[in-house]
């Protein structure tokens, strides 16, 4: 894990977002999961990075939470953001988690 600046710290630790888990809407013991690795290292952007309960963010999150907190950092991020990695094909992962998540929501 790599270590976050002081300056994505705060704007990540002063944005109400970061306050309830996107996955069971609890506030407490709550951990910062950064969705994305590129280039062999864990992306460390305010975009990248969602919150979640401890017990989730484990070496053994279940499938379904990485991809649903995948799909929320691509709904935050910025076609700036997603500039810096010109690599990975994002515009390909939001269609797939995109469909995957609002059709999931409707079984």
């Amino acid at each position: 894990m790599r270590l976050i600046p002081p300056k994505i710290r705060k704007q990540i630790a002063d944005d109400p977002f970061m306050k309830k888990c996107i996955w069971t809407g609890e506030t407490k013991d709550i951990t910062w999961e950064h969705c994305w690795i590129y280039g062999g290292k864990q992306i460390i952007d305010a975009w990248a990075t969602v919150p979640l309960v401890r017990r989730l963010n484990t070496n053994a999150m279940p499938q379904e939470v990485k991809e649903y907190c995948r799909w929320v950092t691509l709904m935050r991020a910025t076609a700036k953001d997603l500039a810096k990695y010109p690599k990975k094909n994002w515009e390909q992962e939001k269609k797939y988690l995109t469909y995957k998540f609002t059709n999931y929501a409707r079984k």
